[in-house]
């Protein structure tokens, strides 16, 4: 089946047998996969499961493809990654949404810091269109668990959340004395790492105080100064391999 004939469609689009097609995916198998009745591809409801589907009716508002099969293949990585990416300025959080779903990234919380240039709005057409387009990279990829997008969180509530116990929390700071290499190497494999990425202009002492005074771990990434965009999906990649299932 060929990689670009495969959407995201939730649990409740499948209907005895069936995925209903409207909105939003009925446009996208129409007039970007320009399918038609008797055409198949495939989706994923997000949950694990992937659908090999046939088209039976489609029109300009509905449309009906028969379920053919259903597997649940395993493209899940064993390793849950959290990344806490200090909003970019700009359009620059697509780029990260996009490849940090493409490396198997678990959730995303997008927080606002002291530097951050500028908030974007975090009203309900942002955050549709950033769930959008971890919908779409999910099915690029042909991950069949569509990752955890939060809303925009401050720093501040984010490292004082609790829970997720043993979790490895890695705060990327290019002025911290170890290196991520370094960090990594001195502790077991765990089962969730939360990586929190800087502003543009960089963590705040204060910021750096709070995150260590929650169990966060300094670490740089090495001796160039990397974009914020660059840094958190450069860690994930970096903590895929090592405990995940890159490479």
């Amino acid at each position: 089946m060929a990689e670009q004939r495969r959407i995201y469609a939730p649990p409740e689009c499948f209907h005895d047998g069936a995925l209903v097609l409207a909105g939003e995916r009925l446009r996208h198998v129409r007039t970007v996969l320009r399918l038609g009745a008797g055409d198949e591809f495939c989706a994923t409801d997000g949950a694990g499961g992937e659908y090999r589907v046939r088209i039976e009716q489609i029109g300009r508002e509905t449309g009906r493809a028969s379920v053919l099969e259903r597997c649940v293949p395993q493209r899940e990585s064993p390793l849950e990654t959290v990344l806490a990416q200090s909003l970019p300025k700009g359009d620059r959080f697509a780029l990260v949404l996009e490849k940090a779903v493409e490396l198997g990234v678990s959730e995303i919380i997008p927080v606002l810091s002291r530097r951050t240039v500028r908030a974007p709005r975090a009203d309900g057409a942002a955050l549709g269109r950033w769930k959008r387009i971890v919908e779409g990279a999910v099915a690029q990829s042909g991950r069949t668990r569509l990752p955890v997008l939060h809303a925009p969180t401050p720093l501040e509530e984010l490292v004082g959340a609790a829970g997720r116990p043993g979790a490895l929390r890695l705060l990327l700071w290019e002025r911290a004395l170890s290196g991520l290499h370094g960090v990594l190497a001195a502790g077991a494999a765990p089962r969730t790492v939360i990586v929190a990425v800087g502003p543009e202009g960089g963590w705040s002492a204060e910021e750096v105080r709070q995150a260590q005074d929650a169990g966060y771990l300094p670490a740089r990434l090495g001796p160039r100064i990397l974009r914020t965009e660059t840094a958190g999906i450069t860690a994930i990649g970096i903590l895929q391999h090592r405990w995940g299932d890159l490479g």
